[in-house]
């Protein structure tokens, strides 16, 4: 009888659904948000419903730093983050957002497609499995006043992350006013004049209504904003081995296809804003070769500290081996 209970109450485990607690600060209704609705709808069917994810979005749960405390605490099991909150799982992903690092989306998806295992098994040994990898766009520079040059936005206030203080060092280092303020009281810090400028993807600055209170955009790509949903190895080992690589299989093939999507709404949302009083600043041959130089300049005090250096010069080695070839062929 004793067997026969054991017996059950393993079956009963086993039949126990899984539900998966994810955090996100994507709005809701957004491509990000999409994304996830449209993974826990996959892993529902493959897993005949067995397991499900329990998506809280629009920062419902904290910003992303919360989101990574309550992840390693267990009360998230999961989280969809941006570059800036996956610097706090594993500082090797800055190494994907260095300033004019890239110039192009092509640039970035040989580089990351050949980094990626090296940042995931880092992540593994901390106890985090990466299911696929996003982007947000390009981050650019929005201010109230027309901008052109480096010196332009040093003149300004310019928004930082409060959680992110490394990040606000830097720009100090490099001769920036940096604010710290949570993503939240961007609008009201805009309005009340506490920062004068703003560096997010334009996607971001329109789903947010951000940009009508600093409505010049500075032309010029600065670093690719990237991004992951990460879930503990110690939830994600809980279901059943012959689900689980379906399960992976289906989240990459999400990561992708949205990756695609965010890059063509982000285009999108340039124009949308322009219709809506955006002013585009060009820049010209002078102002393009500051930014250059203000970027090579930081990059040194970034190797081994925000990016380890054997990522930054493994990340720096493909891009210029991807240059190469791309010379040779055209």
């Amino acid at each position: 009888r004793l067997l026969w209970v054991g017996v059950l109450g393993l079956v009963l485990a086993a039949a126990r659904p899984v539900v998966i607690k994810l955090g996100t600060v994507a709005p809701d209704g957004s491509p990000w948000q999409q994304l996830l609705k449209e993974m826990n709808q996959e892993w529902t069917r493959i897993s005949g419903g067995a397991v499900t994810v329990r998506v809280y979005p629009g920062g419902v749960l904290g910003d992303e730093t919360d989101l990574v405390k309550k992840m390693r605490i267990g009360q998230l099991h999961a989280v969809a983050l941006s570059g800036a909150g996956m610097e706090h799982l594993e500082e090797a992903v800055t190494c994907l957002q260095l300033p004019l690092m890239f110039d192009s989306y092509e640039e970035l998806d040989f580089v990351r497609d050949r980094v990626a295992p090296l940042l995931e098994a880092r992540m593994a040994k901390k106890g985090y499995v990466v299911l696929n990898w996003s982007d947000a766009g390009w981050v650019m520079f929005f201010t109230k006043t027309a901008a052109q040059k480096p010196d332009d936005i040093r003149r300004m206030k310019l928004f930082t992350a409060a959680t992110d203080s490394r990040t606000l060092e830097l720009y100090k280092a490099a001769g920036f006013k940096p604010v710290p303020l949570a993503t939240t009281d961007m609008q009201s810090g805009l309005t009340t004049g506490m920062i004068d400028a703003f560096d997010v993807p334009p996607l971001l600055a329109l789903l947010n209504q951000w940009f009508p209170s600093a409505p010049n955009m500075v032309d010029l790509k600065w670093a690719p904003l990237v991004g992951a949903t990460v879930v503990t190895t110690k939830v994600w080992e809980t279901i059943p081995a012959e689900q689980r690589t379906p399960m992976a299989a289906v989240a990459r093939e999400l990561g992708i296809k949205y990756r695609a999507r965010i890059r063509q709404m982000s285009e999108e949302a340039v124009g949308a804003m322009q219709k809506r009083g955006l002013n585009v600043v060009k820049l010209d041959d002078a102002a393009k070769a500051a930014w250059r130089k203000e970027a090579e300049t930081v990059w040194p005090k970034l190797r081994g500290t925000l990016c380890p250096a054997d990522v930054f010069d493994q990340v720096k080695s493909l891009r210029d081996t991807f240059r190469a070839q791309a010379g040779k062929g055209g």
